[in-house]
């Protein structure tokens, strides 16, 4: 049995080692690790300023996700879920949680910037890739894509969940 709940400001620590334990999950090196701190932390200001909702079972954290509202469209900004679940059907329930969320607030597009791990788990659900942000990191070439899903009432993802 699994529930949700918006998180509050005091499980910032709580979902940035959750967010941590999964970055590092895809076998990222630790110095890549250590230079993503930053972008790797979930402050208590970002849960007060966004939707940020946990996915538990047994009072604990499974995975959660952060939703911003921009002008144009929802901003998938996180979405993790700890490694021990990766694949056991988590990751689809916080997507389609973070859907409703958006949709019920109106809005008919989320876009997100994926890890390239993740594009595949994406486009299973819909979402087509727009564009492509370019970096690198200790001279390792990075591309990510930049994806949009489409928002409607029927889509597959809202279909009853078990």
């Amino acid at each position: 049995m699994y529930t949700y709940k918006k998180a509050t400001i005091d499980e910032s620590d709580l979902l940035t080692s959750l967010m941590r334990r999964a970055k590092a999950h895809w076998g990222y090196p630790q110095e890549w690790l250590d230079e993503w701190k930053e972008e790797l932390t979930i402050s208590p200001s970002y849960i007060a300023s966004n939707i940020v909702v946990i996915l538990e079972s047994d009072k604990k954290a499974i995975g959660f996700f952060g939703l911003e509202l921009k002008d144009n469209f929802a901003y998938l900004d996180h979405l993790w879920v700890e490694p021990l679940h990766i694949g056991s059907g988590f990751g689809k329930l916080l997507l389609a949680k973070a859907y409703k969320e958006a949709l019920n607030r109106g809005y008919s597009t989320i876009e997100l910037l994926a890890d390239p791990n993740a594009e595949n788990f994406y486009r299973h659900y819909g979402a087509t890739k727009i564009d492509e942000v370019h970096g690198d990191i200790f001279g390792t070439p990075r591309v990510l894509p930049r994806m949009r899903l489409v928002l409607e009432s029927t889509h597959k993802l809202l279909k009853k969940q078990h």
